[in-house]
């Protein structure tokens, strides 16, 4: 079977870095992706937001240590999840997200010069 999503497009904001209670780092990051149309002459876009979910530990300490600004543009493959919580109220909330975290997955600046990049995990 195959997942994998491939995206392009601009971060949202810088990374957010976290720690799980087994100590390991994880990073979260919002991209933005968009398609347009044209009627008459006027350009109409659609934005789509994506939650990506980082676990490549290399990946992480890369991001940790140099940082990615809001609106780079970035490259990213991983694999599509679905996950959901309960909220304050008792409702259940379903969301989807973009975990990188498996060989050959990556997150990849694409304003930055090639050997900036983190090497990947096996």
């Amino acid at each position: 079977m195959l997942n994998k999503v491939q995206l392009i497009g601009f971060t949202g904001a810088e990374p957010e870095i976290r720690t799980t209670q087994s100590g390991k780092k994880v990073a979260i990051l919002r991209v933005c992706t968009s398609r347009y149309t044209k009627k008459n002459g006027e350009r109409k876009d659609y934005p789509t937001w994506h939650q990506v979910e980082i676990w490549n530990q290399a990946t992480v300490n890369w991001l940790d240590s140099k940082g990615l600004a809001k609106g780079s543009k970035v490259f990213v493959e991983g694999e599509n999840r679905h996950d959901r919580y309960t909220d304050k109220d008792g409702v259940d909330r379903f969301f989807s997200k973009v975990v990188v975290a498996m060989p050959g997955h990556e997150l990849k600046s694409l304003d930055r010069p090639e050997h900036d990049q983190p090497e990947a995990d096996d």
